[in-house]
Parts: structure tokens; C-alpha cells; sequence
């Protein structure tokens, strides 16, 4: 049986309003998403946050001064994600619940309605033994409202995955359910930033779009070029 398609053809698929427009898909898992929450450290846990930024802050220059004389750097690469508030009942912390498994696969998802935390439900024996109606016939109905540049959908469009499956066979898409949703009307900016990471991630500096809830808490997908800050923060207001 071939892998099932989740990302942003999962969402369009098995979530989307038939009005809907996807302007931003952001896949990501346990590992890639980091907490700059009040009380929290910055892998989530809590009581953490205030003591490790202290430690942070003293091993830091320390830490980059060896890594720039090494050949060899052990530190990890920045996240994907970063959820930020002033505490653990911040509003984005509803999402956090959903990424307490790694194995699960998480998609951020920002449309012309909401902005939602998707989860793909795992292969189900109902799924291998045959999957439903073809992707491709959902695709000439909603496809003009896909505004995004997925990595799922690049690949499809040029064969890299449809090796995969074979032809005339109804393509499999992974259903999705909803771990949290903010309608249009709670998410109070999106502006780029930029964000300093702890000692642990290299490179440090990198560049993020900033979505702020009704709060102040909120989430910021990462990038490490202004340039691509600037095309997200496009795409999520409609203009790509």
C-alpha cells in the first residue's frame, strides 16, 4: 500500500470549506515546535523557563566561541515553529496538547476563514484495504482555491511522488482532525520578526512571521532569510 497524502492536500481534502482559501500550510511535528511561554521551558516543560534563560544567557557566548573555531558543530537546527505568551493558559497553549507524540503528524494551517492546527489520523486497516474518491477528481473542483507552494503540492505537480502509486488507482489522502482553531477574526496581526535562538541551535539569529492571537500569545513559523519572511507573510495575506 502507498503512503497516504497528509499536508496541505490532507487539509483540503477532508477540511476545507468549499469558500475556503488556503493562503499558508506549515507542516510540523513534536520535535520541530519550541515553547517561549511564561513558566515554561523552551521545550515545553514546566517551570523551566526563567532558570534556563539564566543559564542560557551565561553559556551562550562561551558556546558560540567554540563552535566557530570547530569544524564540527553539534547544535541543532533551528525550529519550525515557536509558540510564544505570557503563560501556560495562554490561547496558543490549546495547541500545545497536540504535539505531545512524535510520531504525529501537525500542519498549521491559515485560510481566508481561520487559522487551525490539523492532526493526520495514522493508516487505518480500512485505509489499506482500499481508499476513497480519487484526489484528482477533488482537485478539478477546489484546486483553483489552493494558494499555497506546499511542498506536497510542488511534488505532485511534477511526478516526484506520484511514482509511488500505481496508475488509475484512487490516490490515498490521510484524514485530518481538528486539534484547535482560531476564527479570522481572533488573530489580531501577522508582521515579520526576528528572533534570537538559545545556544543549543545553529545558526542563532533567524527570521520569523509572527501571528498574534486576540491575547498576545501566538505562534511564529521560522525562517533563516528575511527574504522568505517577507514571501510567507505575502502568501499568508492573500498576495501569492
Amino acid at each position: 500500500m502507498s503512503k497516504q497524502l497528509g499536508g496541505v492536500l490532507a487539509a483540503r481534502y477532508g477540511w476545507c470549506r468549499p469558500d475556503e482559501v488556503i493562503r499558508l500550510a506549515v507542516p510540523c511535528d513534536r520535535s520541530s515546535i519550541r515553547f517561549d511561554i511564561g513558566g515554561l521551558s523552551w521545550e515545553g516543560e514546566a517551570g523551566g523557563r526563567a532558570v534556563a534563560e539564566g543559564a542560557d544567557r551565561m553559556l551562550a557566548a562561551v558556546d558560540d566561541l567554540v563552535n566557530a573555531s570547530s569544524d564540527f558543530d553539534s547544535r541543532t537546527s533551528p525550529p519550525k515553529v515557536v509558540y510564544f505568551g505570557s503563560s501556560p493558559q495562554a490561547q496558543i497553549m490549546h495547541a500545545a496538547s497536540a504535539a505531545e507524540s512524535p510520531e504525529t503528524r501537525l500542519t498549521w494551517v491559515l485560510t481566508s476563514h481561520r487559522i487551525a492546527l490539523l492532526e493526520e489520523a495514522p493508516e487505518s486497516a480500512e485505509d489499506v484495504a482500499g481508499a476513497g474518491d480519487s484526489i484528482w477528481q477533488k482537485a478539478r473542483k477546489i484546486g483553483a482555491g489552493v494558494r499555497d507552494f506546499s511542498r506536497d503540492v510542488v511534488d505532485i505537480l511534477q511526478d516526484k511522488k506520484l511514482a509511488d502509486y500505481e496508475p488509475n488507482i484512487p490516490i490515498p489522502v490521510s484524514r485530518v482532525a481538528v486539534r484547535t482553531e482560531f476564527p479570522a477574526q481572533h488573530v489580531r496581526s501577522i508582521s515579520q520578526t526576528a528572533r534570537q535562538l538559545p545556544a543549543e541551535h545553529a545558526p542563532r539569529k533567524v527570521f520569523a512571521l509572527r501571528i498574534e492571537l486576540a491575547d498576545g500569545s501566538g505562534l511564529e513559523v521560522i525562517a533563516q532569510t528575511d527574504e522568505s519572511i517577507a514571501r510567507l507573510q505575502a502568501m499568508a495575506f492573500g498576495r501569492q
